[in-house]
């Protein structure tokens, strides 16, 4: 994980439909943008506007990988939201 340095409120990247743009694929409930950047070929990683921090973060993993980081609390952990053990839509509760 890489983050921006310094306050920026400007996502100073080009996102699609703009050439070489990435893909606006989400957000957070606190207002953290999520893209999808291109890196050549089918790999692409995860990167965030981080609103409440006001800086950009990159991440070398993919969309699946980045996501279970998060699920599991290794990836994010010090600004996504802590995720219960286990879900009241899930088997065996």
């Amino acid at each position: 994980m890489r983050a921006s340095s310094g306050r920026d409120p400007v996502i100073s990247k080009a996102v699609l439909p703009d050439v070489d743009g990435m893909l606006h694929w989400g957000h957070s409930v606190d207002g953290d943008k999520f893209f999808l950047e291109h890196h050549g070929g089918s790999h692409w990683t995860v990167s965030a506007f981080r609103h409440d921090w006001a800086d950009w973060y990159e991440s070398d993993e993919t969309l699946i990988d980045w996501l279970i980081g998060v699920f599991t609390g290794r990836v994010a952990q010090e600004w996504m939201p802590e995720w219960p053990a286990a879900h009241w839509f899930e088997a065996g509760r």
